[in-house]
């Protein structure tokens, strides 16, 4: 089975391979097309995003070398939108929606970058309290969405990346359930992320099993998606991830194709 894979950061951002790296690398591994989502600037924290003179440099390059690699391989323009940020959607071929911030009381607390920062945001912001913190977190995912109407919603529930939520609890589930479907009114189609587990911090990628059922009930779509920071984890995962979407119920996975979607036989 080929993939795609339009969660792709490079140096314009936090990765680690340039454009044309990613690109080289997405021919090697027989790739369908290939997206390039690089974070938007978040003025709350540039540690990590691009700057906003990046953007015009990093539109330039990745249309360019489309165009150069035209007849290798289909290459789109794309961008993580985070909820902290405003960008021209007419910009992009393709917008992903992401939350990686909760700012309380005017500190930035990034909730998906290390174990540390993610405990810091729970104690400070919400008193100790993780399904508060929950809440505010999947209340800010569906308020993106409604907000930004992106074309994928990403790594939905990425809070579980360090296993500190209380996964099991049915009261975080049901948090989770309600944020999903009140996402899925203004997008209904959601990334199954693997960045987690190329990172060594998860075995399975986002959203969780029961959230995959809960999206294939509502009528939901799915992209593979490895959120790429090295040209090697281009396709991370990828066919696990179509026996785990299996698993789930459904029996396409979408893949973007410069003007809509297109859906795959898994």
């Amino acid at each position: 089975m080929r993939f795609s894979n339009l969660h792709t950061h490079t140096t314009f951002s936090d990765g680690k391979g340039t454009v044309r790296e990613n690109i080289e690398s997405a021919i090697a591994k027989n790739m369908l097309s290939l997206g390039f989502s690089d974070h938007s600037f978040t003025a709350c924290d540039t540690s990590y995003c691009m700057m906003l003179s990046d953007y015009e440099k990093y539109c330039t390059e990745v249309k360019a070398l489309a165009e150069e690699y035209k007849e290798k391989l289909p290459v789109f323009l794309g961008i993580e939108k985070d909820y902290y940020s405003e960008i021209e959607k007419g910009m992009f071929d393709y917008v992903i929606a992401s939350v990686h911030y909760i700012v309380r009381g005017g500190v930035c607390y990034p909730i998906d970058h290390t174990a540390k920062q993610q405990e810091t945001c729970r104690d400070e912001a919400f008193g100790g309290n993780m399904l508060d913190m929950a809440k505010c977190y999947y209340e800010m995912v569906a308020e993106h969405a409604a907000a930004c109407k992106p074309d994928v919603i990403g790594h939905f529930d990425v809070l579980n990346k360090f296993s500190i939520m209380p996964e099991a609890d049915e009261r975080y589930i049901a948090v989770t359930e309600e944020a999903m479907k009140e996402a899925f009114k203004h997008c209904k189609r959601f990334e199954v992320n693997t960045g987690g587990i190329s990172r060594g911090w998860r075995k399975n990628p986002y959203p969780s099993l029961y959230l995959l059922e809960l999206l294939r009930d509502l009528g939901g779509e799915v992209v593979i998606n490895s959120d790429s920071h090295h040209p090697d984890n281009l396709d991370f995962h990828f066919c696990e991830s179509a026996e785990l979407l299996k698993k789930a119920g459904f029996e396409t996975f979408s893949v973007f194709n410069g003007n809509g979607f297109d859906k795959i036989k898994l």
